[in-house]
């Protein structure tokens, strides 16, 4: 049973580079593959669930910050070595944007200044209850996507602390 998941037909044939350096690293041949392949399912499937395991492992232990969008709510996930620190906004009614979408920073910032929305702030701090890699996992199985975007989450921070009155704690 593998750690998180087993990769898709899609994620595998995407690493198919890496799966087969995966092979070569383990002494098994592309001729050992193909009789694998077409005699002995279960060790197919055994190979198949350590390499997902590997490519989980790996991507998990370099990930700093999640977000996950929805049309009316942004959250940010940054992770550090003990905690989980949550950030994100909350349209509570006439969202003018859809999160989902592109968007700029001056359009966020924007929607502060208009008085007809009622927005909020979410947010958490919290120790990992389990391994911080299947946490991280975890999250973007319900949604989250791995994210580089060090510049939103700066942002975020800036408009808490400028608007941060209208807060909720998650």
């Amino acid at each position: 049973m593998p750690k998180y998941r087993l990769l898709t037909d899609e994620e595998l044939n995407q690493l198919e580079g890496v799966f087969i350096n995966f092979l070569a690293a383990n002494s098994i041949t592309a001729s050992d593959w193909e009789m694998i392949k077409n005699k002995d399912i279960d060790k197919m499937d055994q190979l198949i669930e350590q390499f997902s395991d590997v490519v989980f492992e790996k991507t998990l232990a370099n990930i700093n910050l999640l977000e996950k969008r929805l049309h009316n709510k942004l959250l940010m996930y940054k992770f550090s070595e003990n905690k989980i620190n949550l950030l994100g906004i909350e349209i509570i009614k006439n969202c003018p944007i859809d999160f989902r979408e592109e968007f700029n920073l001056s359009e966020l910032s924007g929607l502060f200044t208009d008085k007809n929305l009622e927005i909020s702030f979410i947010l958490g701090d919290k120790p990992y209850f389990e391994d911080r890699k299947k946490e991280i996992f975890d999250l973007m199985e319900s949604g989250a996507m791995i994210s580089q975007n060090k510049e939103l989450f700066s942002a975020l921070e800036k408009l808490k602390n400028a608007y941060g009155e209208n807060s909720k704690e998650d």
